[in-house]
């Protein structure tokens, strides 16, 4: 998947980034619903980044054409106000578009179910950027058709309505439950979805609790478990394993465990997914208890909202108060460099055969020349904003990674040589794009100037080899560029 560095690379490092959402680059969320402000409040003053909330349509249009999105709006503009990054599940069917079959039906009129996404989309795309379609949808309580009719009715429509809404939007998914009950297979409803819509999904997304622990969680994940597959295998073998992964609801309830095993767990959790660097992000269910005693109590707070002992390790966790013991594998890869952090789905580097390719890639060229290091440290300059607008456009984000995998397999092809020949015609396109996409719609950012020399330069970039781009073409645009700095 890598190096920009190729030449063009230069026009992906950086950009602006949004002014409305707040789009954290740390991994810390966690299930809120839509809390009250003061469970919110809590919610930021533990230091988690990332709060997942829902947006039920069966209680904002109750009847066709009367919309209530107020707490909806509180909840976004809490986030905004406070810094809090927004991901939203857009689900649930009201009865009078689908003949009162209840929330886990699909409309009978599709077109009322793209209305709404639609509407949701546009009301909140200034706040809103990754969009999660449905809620565990292999359980009948969520969606009782099956898996073909969520895939026609529910899920193609609403990723397509949302791309058309908010080009920049990430779509999350498919939010499935990890269990293996007849005809709630995991394993059928990913493997299916995945081959049948995957490549509208941004980043993979998977609900996965487990009563044994974080170590039989993570078996599950990359291992499998007997005849069952690993959700890696399925993941990869529908060509989806490039992309980010992220466990979107995990947890102990402390009916279950006590509150000092939820703790325990919580920690174990942390300090595996820092080691691993996987999933990307971590959402636990939930901020709080519910309020009725009939529900499971799985929150770290309790319903009077006292904190349990969970919620302090959370906080003292982000906080850096509670190192993990076993080296989590700390400065192997670069936090802020988007390139390093999504190499091969971002394992650490000695599991890693892209990240390794691509940090030799990188030493390679600052020893190459000084042109070639001077655009290796411009990269390393302006990474930190490239990699807060990646997180916040995925129209970036997805040019960047295709920049990537198409630049590591022309070195992969071809060595150093590839210094030598012209860049192919998609790497071309993609650059082209990219810069483009940057000037018209990022023109304040620090690398607008990039992203100008670049377009004004698309002729020579394609004819010329990158050696000579860098060494007297454009040695002089970048060295002036990186002295702006």
């Amino acid at each position: 998947m890598k190096k920009l560095q190729l030449g063009i690379g230069i026009v992906l490092l950086a950009a602006w980034p949004l002014a409305a959402a707040t789009i954290s680059p740390l991994p810390y969320g966690i299930n809120v619903h839509l809390a009250s402000n003061e469970i919110l409040a809590k919610t930021k003053a533990a230091g988690i980044a990332w709060i997942r909330i829902d947006i039920d349509w069966s209680t904002i249009e109750t009847s066709k054409g009367k919309f209530n999105f107020a707490e909806v709006d509180r909840v976004v503009n809490y986030a905004a106000a406070n810094g809090l990054s927004l991901y939203a599940s857009i689900s649930s069917t009201p009865g009078w578009a689908n003949g009162k079959k209840g929330r886990n039906h699909p409309a009978n009129n599709v077109n009322d179910w793209k209305s709404f996404v639609a509407r949701t989309v546009n009301r909140y795309k200034s706040n809103i950027r990754y969009w999660g379609i449905w809620n565990e949808p292999n359980l009948d309580i969520f969606f009782a058709p099956g898996k073909d009719v969520f895939v026609q009715k529910v899920l193609l429509p609403a990723a397509q309505t949302i791309r058309a809404t908010d080009a920049a939007a990430f779509i999350v998914g498919p939010e499935l439950a990890h269990l293996t009950t007849s005809g709630s297979e995991w394993y059928f409803w990913m493997k299916y979805i995945l081959d049948n819509a995957g490549n509208y999904f941004d980043i993979i997304s998977h609900h996965l609790y487990e009563d044994l622990g974080v170590y039989f969680m993570y078996e599950l994940l990359e291992e499998g478990d007997h005849f069952i597959p690993a959700v890696k295998t399925i993941v990869e073998e529908s060509g989806q394993g490039g992309k980010p992964f992220w466990i979107t609801e995990t947890g102990w309830n402390t009916n279950r465990y006590s509150e000092t095993m939820q703790a325990n767990r919580y920690l174990d959790m942390l300090h595996a997914r820092a080691r691993k660097n996987y999933p990307h992000k971590v959402f636990f269910y939930e901020i709080s208890d519910d309020p009725r005693p009939s529900v499971l109590p799985w929150g770290i707070l309790r319903r009077n909202l006292e904190a349990k002992p969970a919620y302090k390790t959370y906080k003292d966790y982000i906080a850096g108060l509670l190192p993990d013991p076993g080296n989590p594998d700390e400065g192997k890869t670069n936090k802020k460099c988007y390139a390093e952090e999504t190499a091969g789905n971002g394992a650490p580097a000695e599991e890693n055969a892209v990240l390794q390719s691509m940090l030799a890639a990188r030493d390679l060229l600052r020893g190459y020349s000084s042109a070639a290091s001077a655009t290796v440290d411009i990269y390393y300059q302006w990474n930190e904003e490239f990699l807060a607008l990646s997180l916040a456009d995925s129209r970036i984000f997805r040019l960047g990674r295709e920049i990537m995998e198409k630049a590591q397999a022309l070195l992969k092809e071809g060595g150093w040589q590839a210094l030598e020949r012209t860049l192919p015609r998609d790497l071309q396109r993609c650059a082209r794009d990219l810069a483009g996409l940057i000037r018209d719609e990022y023109p304040d950012s620090p690398l607008a100037p990039l992203a100008r020399l670049v377009d004004g330069n698309l002729a020579v970039i394609g004819s010329v080899p990158p050696r000579d781009l860098l060494e007297f073409y454009l040695k002089e645009e970048i060295l002036r560029i990186k002295k702006t700095r």
